[in-house]
């Protein structure tokens, strides 16, 4: 039977714990995993600890980060039993890169603010790629992102082939356009087209929250948390709220809009 460490404060402690998981006399939920079967829960991990840092808990924040250190720690050392790598070269591999893309940091070069960095960043990572077969536009940009964190980065994408909006006023004129073409769709009443448009507009929102210096999902979270919150404070005030009127409604939510 494995002996639990003594020191769980240590790396070395996580990495022999998912070790015994993993042995033969570990879990056979965990033994009957590979890297293919854990992949849905590293995207589920990732949601997760988006979900706590959303709630300002610092005990779920925690918690979280110690489930996705888990995928780490796990996939590793299922790689490390198919002899591809341990955990020291995941390390290794980790710290090479951050101190190659940082030369602001970890040399004499530069830099005049952010948007150096990640320029220079990029010119980085197409010296690491240099001689490898050109990849395609967004090849890079996962397909499994939500769709307005995508958004975001095709956008940041393109603007690196000066495909992009000048500034936060021609962004908004295109949003603007893009409401006016939805109202037609809507006029028309073609289901297809209305749904191509009200895309196009959410796109565009996407690129004008990229222009303020933030982004799409975390607005959209931050309004999601602010409407629960409303709304929970109307359902406290009267848990039937389907059976009241649009007005008797309507006060609940002013009083809940103005307590937050």
């Amino acid at each position: 039977m494995p002996t639990p460490p003594k020191n769980l404060k240590d790396f070395k402690s996580l990495v022999q714990v998912i070790e015994d998981l993993r042995g033969p006399e570990g879990c056979p939920w965990d033994k009957e995993q590979n890297l293919e079967t854990l992949t849905r829960y590293a995207i589920e991990e990732a949601h997760e600890y988006a979900q706590a840092v959303h709630s300002e808990t610092p005990v779920e924040v925690k918690d979280e980060l110690g489930d996705m250190l888990l995928q780490v720690v796990l996939n590793t050392q299922i790689a490390r039993e198919l002899g591809w790598f341990e955990i020291e070269d995941v390390i290794e591999n980790l710290n090479q890169k951050m101190i190659r893309r940082h030369p602001h940091v970890f040399s004499k070069t530069k830099v005049s603010g952010v948007d150096e960095v990640w320029k220079n960043w990029e010119e980085i990572k197409l010296q690491e790629k240099k001689g490898q077969k050109a990849q395609r536009p967004f090849s890079e940009i996962p397909g499994s992102l939500p769709a307005t964190l995508r958004s975001h980065k095709l956008g940041s994408k393109s603007k690196k082939f000066n495909f992009d909006w000048e500034n936060v006023k021609q962004v908004f004129a295109k949003v603007t356009e893009e409401h006016q073409e939805l109202k037609q769709a809507l006029e028309e009443s073609e289901s297809e087209h209305i749904q191509e448009e009200l895309g196009d507009l959410m796109f565009s929102l996407c690129q004008l929250a990229r222009h303020l210096g933030t982004d799409a999902e975390t607005c959209l979270a931050k309004a999601n948390k602010k409407f629960e919150s409303r709304f929970i404070k109307m359902w406290e005030q009267n848990p039937d709220l389907k059976k009241l009127s649009t007005d008797e409604l309507e006060n609940l939510w002013i009083k809940a809009k103005s307590s937050t």
